[in-house]
């Protein structure tokens, strides 16, 4: 898997699918089966689920491409990093302690923030972390500068850092032959933000160019403090939830975890009165404001959420309709919510009945409120 990976990171194709598939089926084909997919005929279909219904090749025509095939497979040991002696490198993940210091801010302008910022939006590895964990990140990188010809990251070294371009052009070369190079906005050495690993290229200046570096000690250290905080902020509101205190440590720990986070404008219904309820909330930021229409259909405000508060815990144990309409209130950088679906907690957790029944006092409560 450290092979497909390094490829993916170095090759960055254009349809990531039929790249995995195509290269799986060159390196493993026993595994793969008789059936032999190009990329273009992966392409042609898109997506994963159309790829159920392709018309697979015949044996007779895949062994006419073994010859081509071998060229392709020599081609693609030219990008998958090995010792001299032909085995692969191993790989491994340092620990991080967790008592190490905070992350230390290195100073930069107000613009040269922004950039940064704008710049992990676009890679694939930092677009997904929360928005805190990125402004972390962003007031960790250095910026680093290098001449036309200079070596940034050379094949075969331990790499311990990632980098952004932020000018200029950088090229990665792998055994004297070029594979890519990299212009403003591009990003090398994301291997080395995940694993203690050698470099698998070597990357040079093209031309003078102005990159922003982040170490991997640096970048684990902000991952862990960070998601360490809001599991622990996460567990300490659900431990108050009439309706999870059956749950264990590790299971309020694991819920924690597979909130995710939604974002809402001023003014969004989150959800309405009346609507089929799937989905349990946390504010974690902003407020929301929660109103019911009564019998002759006027509209009166019931409660003001605030942050830590909590709503839609029902939907957890029944699909019994949104009791009240919670919408969104004015705030800097909008309404933040930790959310997670029924599904989701009945897959990772188990039935929500199930678990009241461990107390049942408890469970005879909320079936009566259900009447």
């Amino acid at each position: 898997m450290l092979n497909l990976v390094e490829s993916l990171l170095i090759e960055k194709p254009e349809n990531p699918i039929g790249f995995v598939v195509e290269f799986l089926q060159k390196k493993y084909p026993d595994q793969t089966g008789r059936a032999v997919l190009t990329r273009n005929q992966i392409e042609s279909h898109g997506t994963c689920e159309s790829l159920s219904s392709t018309v697979l090749v015949d044996q007779d025509h895949a062994d006419d491409d073994d010859d081509d095939d071998d060229e392709d497979d020599q081609s693609d040991d030219r990008l998958l990093p090995c010792t001299r002696n032909g085995k692969r490198y191993s790989v491994f993940a340092e620990i991080v302690d967790e008592t190490q210091d905070d992350v230390m801010e290195v100073k930069k302008t107000a613009d040269e923030k922004m950039r940064i910022l704008e710049l992990l939006q676009r890679q694939v590895l930092f677009k997904h972390l929360e928005e805190e964990q990125r402004e972390l990140v962003a007031r960790a990188m250095s910026v680093v500068e290098y001449k036309s010809g200079e070596h940034i990251v050379k094949q075969g070294e331990d790499g311990d850092a990632f980098y952004l371009v932020d000018c200029g052009a950088v090229e990665g070369w792998r055994n004297e032959e070029l594979i890519h190079t990299y212009g403003p906005g591009g990003a090398f050495g994301e291997l080395a933000l995940m694993y203690n690993a050698p470099r698998a290229a070597t990357c040079r200046a093209a031309s003078d160019c102005r990159l922003y570096a982040l170490g991997r000690k640096v970048f684990k250290v902000i991952l862990m403090k960070t998601s360490n905080e809001k599991r622990s902020q996460t567990k300490s509101i659900l431990q108050n939830v009439d309706i999870l205190k059956q749950l264990t440590e590790v299971e309020l720990l694991t819920m924690a975890d597979s909130m995710q986070e939604v974002v809402y404008e001023e003014g969004d219904v989150i959800c309405r009165q009346g609507d089929a309820g799937s989905s349990f909330y946390i504010i974690k930021q902003g407020g929301a404001t929660c109103t019911q229409v009564d019998a002759q259909g006027q509209h009166r405000e019931v409660a003001r959420l605030t942050v830590g508060d909590y709503f839609g815990e029902i939907a957890l144990l029944t699909t019994k309709p949104r009791q009240a309409t919670v919408t969104a209130t004015k705030s800097n950088g909008g309404v933040k919510l930790l959310s997670l679906e029924r599904c989701t907690f009945n897959r990772i957790i188990g039935s929500i009945e199930d678990i009241l029944r461990r107390n049942m006092a408890a469970y005879n409560k909320f079936q009566s409120g259900q009447i």
